[in-house]
């Protein structure tokens, strides 16, 4: 590029110029949109960057290929002459020892195969990347993306203003149509992420399904720049005369066309097919009936905005020039149309629930999150408490140990489940009565829960039935609404935990098992000694029957030997010596009855003399004689 003596530049040169501070603000623009994906702490809203980043790298190599275009040419003798006096050409000498065949290699669709490549894989991160992560509920995530919105509406301005000045000059030369072109699609793609943004923001909606969608657009562009490169391969030389052929996009030429007018499109068909709209009676009267319909339809649709319809878990209140007059139930109604008549909708029965022991950011989350049945439960199901959970408030109350006073927390999780009420009044006095009815439910059902928790001790707390200490709480959170008139039945509070605080776990624990353990051993001791009783007690009364049973059976035996006494003295009075010689003999027989008797008489042997031989022999000897005296 040399410059002339007045100062000025070769046309060519001035729009290389050009072409060279595109390329350079698109690629700082695709490196800080790549970074932002790559860098952990994006956010799921934050989604559009990706397709933002490859549509920036796709004009960044549009601009590339059209600066390489547009450097005017050196002629053989010039490059010679600067390369002999160059005093770089010692340096680098070492490039004639590269082979030729290395050298031959061309550089630019390799260039261009590695941006279509990078921004292929900008747009593919939109999926897996974005989509494993969470939705930013907090206030900052929520200002960020605003200000992001704002920044892309900017950046959409400088590319159309671009777009337009490059789309002045397309007749001249092919670069600036190119560029053009790829400016458009850029220019989708950045209006496109600013919806992105916008509809989070201000609506609070997801729009990942638009990201998804904005992506379409340049990764189908780099998969043509990348087509076109891989296939440059394999064509010769001569077909590659300028760079702008691996660039050039007839996905983004598409964006060029400019839609045909009525007079075009009715010579079209006369040419093609010998159509002559103008002499068609038809097309004549529809033209000229097309304002009295356009007007019919349109006083049709505003005369329909009278109409609603209410689903069954929906109901509303009709206002009539500003003033509520009636309480319209699911199905079919007809009023006033806008501005003149307004439906305020109401749910109808839905019950709802919000988290009134944490903070307010906090109980802004999904309390109980839909999870796979076969999934893993996630953390903030877990509801043991030695793990401190997000929707736990902790609260100082009082308590005390015999007769001294101090001071406890105690930590719980309470949520309210609320719906408004069924009647027609409940229902104006929900939606007139209240601005923001989870804001004053919440700051109610606070009040009382950190009343109910200062009344009472934490063993009384922990010890209490969670259903009576829910009904309690359902009970006073009503008759304050009920007192402000507000409409709102309060169907149940559920009590996910009240407990010590997760820190004090393991002391608790220790504490609970050393009052069971000594309860245990207490019980213990109990049923020993109740043993011990037992046993005396059924000893002592065994030995007082034995003694009773002997003392009995002695004095039975004593009476029946008495009896037998006296009856024996008076037969003896009676019968004389005759009774006491058949005595003699009855108990004479009655000893010797199973005795073995030796009968010994003198008078068995003639002439000798009965001896009795007192010697001892053992009993059962062979005579069958006992011990004799």
């Amino acid at each position: 590029m040399q410059r002339h003596e007045n100062g000025t530049y070769d046309r060519s040169e001035q729009d290389a110029r050009v072409f060279a501070r595109v390329a350079v603000v698109s690629l700082l623009l695709g490196v800080v949109f790549g970074v932002a994906v790559c860098w952990r702490a994006t956010w799921a809203e934050f989604r559009w960057v990706a397709p933002a980043g490859a549509a920036a790298v796709n004009v960044f190599l549009v601009a590339w290929g059209a600066w390489l275009g547009a450097r005017a040419p050196v002629r053989h003798e010039d490059r010679a002459k600067a390369t002999r006096f160059s005093p770089w050409r010692r340096r680098y000498a070492f490039v004639r020892i590269v082979p030729a065949s290395v050298r031959a290699i061309r550089p630019w669709p390799w260039a261009v195969l590695v941006g279509s490549a990078l921004s292929l894989a900008l747009c593919v991160s939109t999926f897996p990347v974005f989509e494993r992560r969470a939705h930013a509920t907090t206030p900052i995530a929520s200002h960020s993306v605003a200000i992001a919105c704002g920044v892309m509406l900017a950046l959409a301005f400088v590319t159309l203003v671009t777009e337009r000045f490059f789309a002045a000059r397309a007749g001249e030369s092919r670069a600036p149509r190119v560029l053009t072109a790829a400016l458009r699609a850029a220019l989708a793609v950045f209006l496109g992420a600013a919806a992105c943004a916008a509809l989070y923001a201000w609506a609070g909606v997801d729009a990942r399904w638009l990201a998804f969608i904005v992506a379409i657009l340049p990764a189908a562009i780099a998969a043509e720049h990348a087509l076109r490169s891989v296939l440059a391969w394999f064509a010769p030389p001569a077909t590659l005369r300028t760079p702008l052929q691996l660039v050039d996009s007839a996905l983004a030429q598409c964006l060029m066309q400019r839609p045909a007018s009525p007079a075009e499109m009715g010579a079209a068909l006369r040419h093609r097919y010998g159509i002559d709209l103008r002499q068609s009676w038809v097309v004549h009267s529809t033209l000229k009936m097309l304002p009295a319909a356009c007007a019919t339809l349109v006083a049709c649709a505003w005369l329909l905005t009278g109409v609603t319809i209410l689903r069954p878990d929906q109901r509303a209140v009709y206002e009539r020039f500003g003033a509520p007059v009636a309480v319209w139930q699911p199905g079919l109604h007809v009023g006033l149309p806008w501005p003149f008549g307004a439906r305020r909708l109401l749910d109808n029965g839905a019950v709802r629930q919000i988290v009134i022991s944490g903070t307010t950011d906090e109980a802004r989350g999904d309390a109980s999150p839909s999870i796979p049945a076969d999934a893993r439960a996630p953390e903030q199901l877990n509801r043991l408490w030695d793990v401190a959970h997000q929707w736990e408030t902790t609260q100082v109350i009082a308590g005390g140990t015999g007769r001294q006073q101090n001071f406890e927390t105690v930590s719980a999780d309470v949520r309210l489940d609320y719906r408004v009420g069924p009647g027609d009044a409940d229902a104006r006095a929900a939606l007139y009565r209240t601005s923001d009815m989870a804001a004053m439910l919440r700051a109610i059902a606070s009040r009382e829960v950190v009343r109910y928790l200062s009344s009472h001790t934490l063993d009384a707390l922990v010890e209490a039935r969670q259903t009576v200490i829910a009904e309690r709480l359902r009970g006073a959170i009503q008759q304050r609404l009920d007192t402000l008139g507000s409409g709102i039945e309060v169907v149940a509070v559920v009590i996910e935990s009240v407990h010590p605080p997760a820190g004090a776990s393991a002391a608790w624990h220790g504490v609970q098992a050393a009052q069971i353990r000594a309860k245990a051993s207490v019980a213990e001791a109990r049923g020993l000694a109740a043993g011990v009783l037992g046993d005396a007690a059924q000893t002592a009364h065994a030995t007082v029957a034995a003694a009773s049973a002997a003392a009995a059976e002695t004095l039975g035996a004593a009476n029946v030997q008495q009896t037998t006494f006296a009856a024996d003295v008076a037969a003896a009075q009676a019968g004389g010596g005759a009774f006491a010689f058949e005595y003699y003999l009855r108990n004479l027989a009655r000893g010797l009855q199973n005795a073995n008797l030796t009968v010994i008489d003198d008078r068995l042997v003639a002439g000798n003399r009965a001896t009795i031989d007192l010697r001892a022999y053992n009993a059962g000897d062979a005579a069958g004689a006992k011990r004799l005296y």
